[in-house]
């Protein structure tokens, strides 16, 4: 990959400072690269890309390079199903889904980056994700502080909070996408 495409992937995937003045040519504000957080359109580009394959719904998010399980209640969310922390992970990792058996759990952050911080309950970005439980999704992550818990969303109001890892909770998988 020659260096401008790599800018170019770089400027998708990584979130914007913020800066919009342009105080030198050149800076920041110049470019303006990477995704708002939050943003459901860039420069008149959808975020999420909704598709089927081999009849099982995904979906690409283009600001983070994340492909998701779209459909809450199909085998890339365990039906729909809670599980603890362990049979999460283990299920998440042994998953073949629309062609691909890298799915995994997301970390915290990855699983953040679905809010959709205008949205009311559940706080989801609705259209993309349908059936998204209005409950604790687990993400990977654990508690550093005590490990017996692990880090979940709560999508009823986008809380971040954790857990005991023997807890029931709601599962995503994820994969490196592109």
């Amino acid at each position: 990959m020659d260096m401008e495409t790599k800018e170019v992937v770089l400027s998708r995937l990584l979130p914007k400072t913020g800066q919009g003045a342009v105080y030198r040519a050149g800076d920041d504000g110049t470019y303006q690269a990477g995704w708002w957080r939050g943003l459901e359109y860039n420069v008149n580009r959808p975020r999420f890309i909704r598709q089927t394959i081999d009849g099982d719904d995904v979906v690409t998010d283009l600001a983070t390079g994340l492909m998701w399980a779209a459909d809450g209640n199909e085998a890339g969310c365990n039906n729909g199903d809670v599980a603890d922390w362990d049979t999460s992970i283990d299920y998440a990792n042994g998953l073949d889904f629309a062609g691909f058996t890298d799915w995994r759990l997301p970390n915290k952050v990855e699983l953040l980056s679905l809010i959709k911080w205008s949205a009311v309950s559940p706080m989801k970005y609705q259209s993309d994700f349908p059936n998204t439980q209005e409950g604790k999704y687990w993400s990977s992550t654990t508690w550093l502080v005590i490990t017996a818990f692990a880090w979940y969303i709560d999508f009823a109001d986008a809380c971040l909070n954790v857990q005991t890892k023997v807890s029931d909770g709601y599962l995503r998988c994820v994969r490196s996408g592109l």
